[in-house]
């Protein structure tokens, strides 16, 4: 079972990743629409964009990352299809030591899972790069890639913080 401090830490983590890429898309320009609860739920999408007139794209952003380290989600903790399965088109992972966001193609990052993660289960976290793990008490499916994994996929760009982050 995940402790109130631990939730409360990933919580307010979330929360900075997610006004760091806000002012990161806008920086680019990006017109930047809050999803709904039911989107965040149902499509894992966080944030709607949209550039100029074109039409607008779903973006779950990842925040509460160790340096080089990203988990991907195959399930939730619920058993349901994780995020790798979602509406979004891109995922945001926050990735300080990038200066920035990572940004890849949420299909492409899962077909990389699906054909280079070993259907392997792992009981420890620390073994689980490239192998599947479940926590304790909880139906989720997950792997640990690093963040070379996805520096190799063609949709890998980096978004970096909008200029006035550091004196906010």
């Amino acid at each position: 079972m995940i402790s109130q401090n631990r939730r409360n830490y990933s919580s307010a983590t979330g929360r900075v990743a997610e006004v760091r890429f806000v002012r990161a898309a806008k920086e680019l320009e990006f017109q930047v629409m809050k999803g709904s609860r039911k989107d965040d739920m149902q499509l894992h999408i966080d944030y709607w964009l949209r550039h100029g007139g074109s039409k607008r794209w779903g973006v779950d952003v990842k925040g509460n990352n160790l340096p080089d380290e990203i988990w991907c989600e195959f399930k939730n903790v619920a058993g349901n299809p994780g995020w790798m399965y979602g509406g979004a088109a891109i995922i945001a992972f926050d990735m300080p030591e990038e200066g920035g966001f990572s940004i890849v193609d949420r299909v492409e990052l899962r077909d990389f899972c699906e054909e280079n993660v070993e259907d392997v289960f792992v009981d420890n976290k620390h073994a689980a790069y490239m192998k599947k793990y479940s926590r304790k008490d909880r139906s989720d499916v997950i792997t640990k890639l690093n963040l070379l994994d996805i520096r190799s996929l063609k949709s890998y760009r980096i978004w970096k913080y909008a200029k006035d982050f550091w004196l906010s």
